[in-house]
């Protein structure tokens, strides 16, 4: 796999710059040309090596990759039309083949790598090795399933095993060693540990391992670890300004095109489900504090009360399952957006009467009022539907990791998987 991403890195810009040109040029080619083509694969890969990018332990994280490969292209583009300037007195680029090329490449470079990983998992011999050094924390199935997809196989280790733990280990030669321990370590367990590392055996702790592999948050069930409180942080000016930018496109674009769709539910609502057309509900918002959150009201009025929604409810009303897969019933949150109690995108709205009682029994719940809640966000693209107290401490875990790790990368990453839940109907 990172041959085969040194390759492509290294002759895409070529290929795609050939064919950019015999589309759109008009004139002749030319020399500036044989350099451009050669240089960009070259430097492109090189910059992509240097940070790690063929590395078996390089960051596997969409949003990490996404940030990577278009940060490093138009940092190579511009540094090798510098260095052709210098070079080179007179540059004959045609200037659409170029723009075309500079835009278009970086595309291209993340679908066909995307392509090859999706492919190659059907195929691959070669998995990636983890001994599980203890039993503290129980994986659940959905875990399970996410680390499958990425290759990741689990070996499991006891300190009550017989025979001494550094030989036993080392007879699966693992990739990494994840320390999963019910207990604090002795010293001589240390001792071995170190040996284990100078052996080339990565180590990697608990929390560590949930961030880089499953992309969430550990949250520890007795409360005692208050890194939370100073790893987690609200957004910085920045970053907020940024979300809102992000926000106003929403209202505006997501607006235009979905008024028709949204007159639509509205007569749907009417025929099926005689009643008020939206419905309004206390949530959590900034900093604790409550605001009114607006719904197409998908279930039947004066149904009866579970703050659960189990599948197939009976309080759903045919055109309210519809509204439900396609997310249709969260378009006029939209006017929450527009009214600064939400963002497009960030940790999922709560029912205050909920609330509540998650902050009694989830260490840490009250974090995730560090930052506006979103009409979508990363909980809700990369969980499935939770209808307990253990499936919100989950999601909690995903939340947190949203906002602790923030950038516009991870923003569009989260946009791209709401496309793909809403299209796949896999709405909540």
């Amino acid at each position: 796999m990172p041959f085969t991403y040194a390759l492509v890195d290294l002759c895409t810009p070529a290929i795609l710059l050939l064919l950019s040109f015999g589309l759109f040029s008009q004139g002749a080619w030319s020399h500036e040309y044989n350099w451009m083509m050669l240089l960009s694969g070259v430097f492109y890969a090189t910059c992509i090596g240097v940070q790690g990018g063929y590395s078996r332990y390089n960051n596997r994280s969409f949003s990490d990759r996404l940030a990577i490969t278009f940060k490093t292209w138009f940092f190579n583009v511009f540094f090798l039309l510098v260095l052709l300037f210098i070079y080179l007195s007179e540059l004959d680029f045609d200037r659409i083949v170029t723009a075309i090329w500079v835009v278009f490449t970086p595309f291209f470079i993340m679908a066909i790598k995307l392509a090859i990983q999706h492919y190659s998992r059907r195929y691959a011999q070669t998995k990636i090795q983890v001994a599980v050094l203890g039993r503290h924390y129980e994986f659940n199935e959905f875990e399970y399933a996410m680390l499958e997809q990425q290759g990741v196989e689990l070996t499991y280790f006891s300190l009550k095993d017989q025979g001494d733990i550094e030989t036993n280990i080392m007879k699966v030669s693992p990739d990494y060693l994840l320390l999963n321990l019910e207990a604090p370590a002795t010293n001589q367990l240390i001792k071995e540990l170190t040996h284990l590392d100078l052996k080339g055996v990565r180590l990697i702790v608990l929390h560590r391992f949930m961030e880089t592999f499953l992309r969430k948050c550990y949250i520890p069930y007795d409360g005692e670890d208050l890194s939370y409180l100073e790893k987690v942080r609200p957004y910085t000016l920045r970053n907020f300004i940024l979300k809102r930018a992000i926000d106003w496109l929403a209202i505006i674009g997501i607006g235009v095109l979905c008024s028709p769709l949204m007159l639509y539910a509205v007569l749907k609502i009417k025929l099926q489900s005689p009643g008020s057309t939206l419905f309004t509900q206390s949530r959590v918002g900034l900093g604790g504090k409550n605001f009114t959150a607006i719904k197409f009201r998908s279930m039947h009025e004066n149904a009866h009360f579970n703050p659960y929604t189990q599948k197939e409810d009976p309080r759903i009303f045919p055109f309210g399952h519809v509204m439900r897969k396609f997310r249709i019933d969260e378009l006029p949150q939209l006017w929450n957006v527009l009214r600064k109690d939400m963002h497009l995108v960030g940790p999922r709205t709560e029912w205050d009467i909920l609330v509540e009682n998650y902050e009694k029994e989830i260490p840490y719940y009250h974090e995730r009022h560090l930052v506006r809640p979103g009409i979508s966000g990363w909980a809700q693209v990369c969980y499935p539907y939770g209808a307990n107290l253990e499936d919100a401490r989950q999601k909690l875990m995903y939340d947190l990791y949203y906002i602790k790790h923030w950038s516009i990368w991870l923003e569009m990453e989260t946009l791209l998987r709401t496309v793909v839940v809403v299209l796949g109907r896999k709405g909540l």
